[in-house]
């Protein structure tokens, strides 16, 4: 069975060299997916008619510039993290191997846009103001519960993202990996308080 970054990322990082298009490609899906959940929710945000065309256009340029800044960051922050911590290695092997570390993200949000759009299609979308932006509890719980456990997953897969790109241990890229993944744990977990 060939090595796969989702199931076995310590074999996948040592036997391959991820490209920096490949892993630009997975955070830009996981950004227009992403991106592309808010579009039910358009006409109660806004009293402008938006053409399909000009709907397209802004999920793919927000995915883009969410992806942009996602793997930016990431990448800066492992960079930097690592170099405290003792890592070597290039920025660019840095930003592939955090570009694949991100997998599970695009499932995630592959998951989360599939549910808000079959809600729209073949449900109630509910009413959901700027002021008020709430998502229906059951769904808020769905997004929660997956999204700590995407997050987990990631966290796992930066773990040997880093140790491959920065030639640490694996216990420091751990440590190094739970400060880019906690945050948004705890930010989800705090939603449904």
């Amino acid at each position: 069975m060939p090595s796969t970054p989702l199931f076995a990322p310590g074999e996948f990082f040592t036997r391959r060299s991820p490209s920096l298009a490949s892993a630009a490609i997975i955070v830009l899906f996981a950004g227009i997916v992403a991106v592309a959940s808010a579009a039910p929710y358009v006409d109660q945000f806004s009293s402008i008619e938006f053409s399909v065309e000009l709907l397209v256009f802004s999920i793919l340029f927000g995915g883009l510039l969410g992806a942009a800044g996602v793997r930016t960051v990431s990448t800066v922050a492992v960079y930097l993290l690592t170099a405290v911590a003792g890592g070597s290695g290039s920025l660019t092997r840095v930003a592939a191997n955090i570009g694949w570390a991100l997998l599970p993200l695009l499932l995630v949000n592959t998951i989360t846009t599939a549910t808000i759009w079959a809600v729209a299609l073949f449900g109630s979308l509910p009413t959901v103001t700027p002021a008020q932006m709430q998502l229906p509890r059951w769904l808020l719980l769905f997004n929660t519960v997956t999204g700590v456990i995407w997050y987990l997953w990631i966290g796992y897969l930066l773990t040997y993202a880093i140790h491959d790109a920065r030639s640490l241990t694996v216990r420091r890229s751990v440590l190094i990996a739970g400060v880019l993944v906690v945050p948004p744990i705890l930010n989800a977990v705090s939603n449904l308080l």
